[in-house]
């Protein structure tokens, strides 16, 4: 009878054959093959490995992840301050002064002012930006009044500002792609045909609520920065910089682990005095619970060792900032952030205000090109499903390199200096009065001559 329970000899498992003129070891290459040749494609989308060194897998050395998912990216995020720095830094920048819309239909205007209003959208648009750079994509979930579950499509027109119930941003890790337009004769080719939210998925702040459900493509508004082939997926801003990341964790956690570990002062004892030693053998035989509880008790101070001697294992540490600066600057190129900005550190005052002004150069970019597609995506869909009324719109984004009042009135004065010297030489003037006026800030005074007074009062009269 069959004994499910009975053990089986152990039998050496042989690769199956998969031809009669191939052998076992044959087989077992083959095999070996295809799944190394499996794993590479895998490494190879998911920005793995690349094989250049033929001698070692370097990422097995190194303790690096073969390939990563947003679940690696979400950790190193919430438990790494120089990651969050790479993520919230550039979306703190970019929204902090948020764009004006402007528009020659005023109520448009006035409808949009009720919108940010009421949905908080700048708020929202900063949270999502942070959210697209954690993953390969976020998106926007728009609740809206239309008696209509989420897996329905939006197929009418809703009434006004407000028909708008809440704009959610959500993780990758809380917004799956479950099916996608497949049909290369589709206008919406390869993008999503379906979502399913899970609200309790990684990146979520409610783990407690475990609700599922679908969501159409209608009622969401996707987000990602290097999504610039079509479709929906871009790549996470900590995929580049994660193994030095990982590096710079291991650097800080093993400095720290380090002086711990040497500040705790471990003791060994020598035998000294065999005389001694041997007149105290019950003693001796009980020191190492007695000098357990000596190191557990802090109220005492002393203990007696008879007939050995007390010594500190003392090392030295190794300074780690050299290794640790070449994991940094590492993270810094390929972030595009300068380091003494990911840090804070001020090594003086000209490079910090160079890398300060170059950094809010690429963010006068990054505003211009991805922010006004962002925001225009959000309210070209308001517009779209009636939230908004139609009209033509622009985005007007404040310079982040204009000059400061403080620095127009000087770089003014200088002027000023400069044509005072050249007149106290009896050379002319580089600088006109209304190019002063200019720099400082001020606006051009028009030349109003004699007599034009009384007129222009008569005219205000």
């Amino acid at each position: 009878m069959y004994n499910p329970f009975k053990k089986k000899a152990k039998t050496e498992t042989e690769a199956p054959i998969v031809n009669k003129d191939i052998g076992p070891d044959e087989a077992k290459l083959i095999l070996n093959s295809i799944n190394d040749l499996r794993s590479r494609l895998s490494q190879a989308v998911g920005g793995g490995y690349d094989f250049a060194d033929t001698l070692h897998n370097i990422f097995l050395d190194f303790g690096y992840p073969e390939s990563l998912t947003f679940s690696n990216f979400w950790n190193m995020y919430r438990r790494f301050g120089i990651a969050k720095t790479v993520i919230e830094y550039p979306p703190d920048v970019t929204w902090m002064r948020p764009p004006v819309v402007e528009s020659e239909n005023d109520q448009f205007i006035k409808e949009f002012g009720l919108l940010v209003e009421q949905i908080s959208l700048w708020s929202r648009m900063h949270a999502i930006d942070k959210r697209q750079r954690v993953g390969t994509y976020a998106g926007m979930f728009m609740r809206v009044r239309d008696n209509k579950s989420p897996e329905q499509p939006i197929d009418s027109k809703l009434n006004g500002v407000g028909s708008i119930m809440q704009i959610m941003p959500l993780y990758e890790g809380q917004l799956k792609v479950i099916e996608t337009h497949s049909d290369p004769k589709e206008d919406n080719y390869n993008l999503p045909k379906m979502y399913e939210y899970n609200e309790s998925g990684t990146g979520s702040r409610n783990s407690a609520n475990s609700n599922t459900f679908k969501i159409h493509p209608d009622r969401i508004v996707i987000v990602s920065e290097d999504a610039d082939n079509g479709g929906i997926y871009g790549t996470s801003s900590l995929e580049a910089p994660y193994n030095s990341l990982m590096d710079l964790r291991k650097i800080l956690g093993g400095g720290g682990e380090g002086f711990y570990k040497n500040s705790a002062q471990n003791i060994v004892f020598e035998l000294k005095d065999a005389a001694s030693a041997a007149g105290n053998k019950e003693l001796l035989s009980q020191f190492n619970e007695n000098y357990d509880e000596f190191s557990r008790n802090r109220h005492r101070r002393s203990i007696w060792t008879p007939g050995l001697e007390a010594k500190a294992l003392e090392s030295n540490l190794i300074n780690p900032k050299d290794f640790f600066f070449n994991s940094l600057y590492d993270v810094a190129a390929s972030s595009k952030i300068p380091a003494t900005i990911i840090i804070g550190q001020q090594t003086g005052r000209l490079a910090s205000s160079e890398d300060s002004r170059s950094f809010l150069s690429s963010i006068n970019s990054r505003r211009d090109i991805f922010g006004t597609e962002s925001t225009k995506a959000m309210i070209d869909w308001c517009i779209k499903h009636g939230i908004l009324p139609s009209a033509l719109y622009e985005l007007v984004w404040e310079d982040l390199l204009a000059l400061s009042k403080k620095e127009q009135l000087e770089n003014a004065d200088q002027m000023a200096t400069i044509n005072d010297k050249l007149f106290k030489s009896g050379q002319e003037v580089a600088f006109k009065s209304e190019e002063i006026r200019e720099t400082a800030g001020f606006e051009e005074i028009e030349d109003i001559e004699p007599g034009d007074e009384d007129i222009e009062e008569d005219l205000d009269e």
